[in-house]
């Protein structure tokens, strides 16, 4: 036999052992880890949460890098809803090296691609939450990181490039919740959320809370506050603090208690002076509405909001205005109304 055939032998012996090493401990990776347990895990979370947890296909375990397990297709979804609230092309829940050894399934982190949130659809969802029960604190015992998912409302892309990582949320302990996104204008949004979550009987509450970031056309803001969650959509949120250069003062106050949501703005600050009331969910209605309004409908009726708004003085394109104040009221009067102070009746100057 030629000393070529015996090497082609050899190393046809030794790629067929490690074939068969590979294909073996893939084997035993499968039945060590046991897919079916971890997405058994996530759907028993998904329906006390009342939420259809489905995959497109069964979940297969990676080995390398990390021990884990890869998804794919997976939604979730309101019971007896064809749209998805939530819809991801792909994804990874992340195990402890232990967890090849059995014993209880713990996971470490959920990882989820591309995903697909539809802010209609999660509305639809909180609306079913029944209000005469009592709050409870949803757990996270493992982090979530969601890469590239968009943000949809009415069929319109609200925000894509979504990027968001959130630690464990458990009572008493800091949470810590990082977001970037992209909105229609190709501006970038970044947001941080830290809270400690408390819960009791009756409420469930982030406090202390704080929200800071970068908003578009809007600068850096810092929020300082608490939020408290009494139940179904009984939601209430207090936050105080600054935003923009120069720094103009906030105050944001929520509450959807009595079946009614209800959200107040006011900013200040030296000869600037915005408040507004409205219900969030009316104004994009609305907005949707003029949005839809370029393709020839009717009329827009004005902004389903009360507000008022004073500048001291007012600059744009060669014309000087002082004391201008503006006054909505869609209650009131389907126009806008705006009012200048007598003293300021023809200040204007070219």
């Amino acid at each position: 036999m030629s000393l070529r055939r015996r090497t082609r032998i050899l190393l046809l012996s030794i790629g067929g052992v490690l074939l068969a090493l590979l294909l073996g401990a893939l084997l035993a990776v499968h039945l060590l880890l046991q897919p079916q347990r971890f997405t058994q895990l996530l759907e028993s979370a998904a329906s006390t949460a009342g939420l259809r947890l489905t995959l497109a296909q069964p979940a297969s375990p990676e080995l390398f890098p990390s021990p884990g397990l890869v998804l794919q297709g997976l939604s979730l979804s309101v019971p007896a809803h064809g749209t998805p609230m939530l819809s991801a092309s792909g994804g990874k829940i992340f195990v402890p090296w232990r967890a090849l050894l059995g014993g209880v399934p713990v996971i470490k982190r959920l990882q989820l691609d591309g995903a697909q949130i539809d802010l209609d659809e999660l509305d639809a969802y909180i609306a079913t939450l029944p209000t005469g029960k009592a709050p409870w604190l949803p757990r996270i015992s493992t982090g979530v990181e969601i890469n590239d998912g968009t943000l949809s409302s009415g069929g319109r892309t609200l925000f894509s490039a979504i990027n968001l990582a959130a630690g464990q949320l458990e009572p008493g302990r800091p949470f810590v919740l990082t977001l970037s996104a992209r909105n229609a204008q190709a501006q970038i949004l970044r947001c941080q959320l830290q809270g400690t979550p408390r819960s009791s009987a009756s409420v469930v509450a982030l406090d202390p809370l704080k929200l800071s970031g970068t908003l578009p056309g809007y600068g850096d803001f810092a929020l300082a506050g608490q939020a408290r969650w009494l139940g179904g959509s009984r939601v209430q949120l207090a936050l105080r603090g600054s935003a923009g250069k120069p720094a103009m003062q906030l105050r944001l106050g929520f509450a959807n208690t009595s079946g009614t949501a209800q959200m107040n703005i006011a900013a200040t600050r030296p000869g600037q002076h915005l408040q507004a009331s409205f219900d969030p969910a009316t104004l994009l209605a609305w907005w949707h509405g003029a949005l839809a309004s370029g393709r020839n409908l009717p009329p827009l009726t004005p902004p389903p909001l009360a507000a008022s708004a004073s500048v001291a003085q007012f600059d744009a394109a060669g014309v000087h205005i002082e004391g201008l104040s503006v006054h909505v009221d869609a209650s009131a009067a389907p126009a806008t109304s705006s009012s200048v102070p007598k003293k300021s009746a023809l200040p204007v100057k070219r």
